[in-house]
């Protein structure tokens, strides 16, 4: 675990973090931002080329049986240009592709006085989702090997009932996140499903005067 004052240190930059401002967008006018975490595409990009080592394999043999296939029918020189299309070139173009788009894909994580936010903007989408933190049940923290090497990790939100659940993914200083979740929910004075539509409903009816 990490020293207190590193703990300390870190919450308090995430606090002082500026959102993007497609997060701020996402944050009514009566809420104000205690903290905000930026995803680490590091942690991502690692996940990405180890998760997808078994499809490159694939390939990889995929274009060695392509190649001599095409020995057969046209030739060596036919049969090395479908090696290097099927076996090398196809693996190589999908790790560029998946580079680019991580490359200019933004992923924040906010927490307001009222809810958990999670903002994506990739090159082709842009999407959010939020948790009221009054419905957050619980946050489980999670680091694996390549987390424990960069310094990152994974927090589960999980709510009450129908509420569902909010991921913080890939975030550094992800104790410092993780201490912060608790604390806010542990603040908050939790509703289940019941009161949650109540709430609903009241909040509709001041919206519709």
């Amino acid at each position: 675990m990490a020293a207190e004052n590193t703990l300390r240190e870190a919450e308090e930059e995430m606090k002082r973090a500026e959102p993007s401002r497609g997060l701020k967008n996402q944050v009514p006018p009566d809420e104000e931002i205690q903290w905000v975490a930026k995803q680490d595409l590091r942690t991502a990009w690692f996940s990405l080329i180890l998760h997808k080592l078994k499809v490159m394999v694939m390939m990889l043999v995929a274009g060695f049986v392509a190649a001599i296939f095409a020995i057969g029918v046209g030739g060596p020189l036919l049969g090395l240009l479908t090696f290097l299309v099927v076996g090398i070139g196809a693996p190589a173009g999908y790790i560029v592709y998946k580079y680019n788009y991580l490359q200019n894909t933004t992923i924040e994580y906010a927490a307001t006085d009222e809810q958990f936010i999670k903002y994506k903007e990739t090159p082709s989408t842009t999407r959010s989702e939020s948790l009221p933190i009054n419905r957050a049940k619980t946050a489980k923290f999670r680091q694996d090997r390549w987390d424990k090497m960069l310094d990152t990790g994974d927090i589960h939100i999980q709510g009450i009932g129908r509420a569902g659940n909010l991921s913080i993914n890939d975030v550094p200083n992800s104790e410092a996140v993780h201490r912060m979740a608790q604390q806010q929910i542990a603040g908050a004075e939790q509703v289940d499903d019941v009161g949650g539509m109540q709430q609903g409903r009241v909040q509709q009816g001041t919206v519709g005067r």
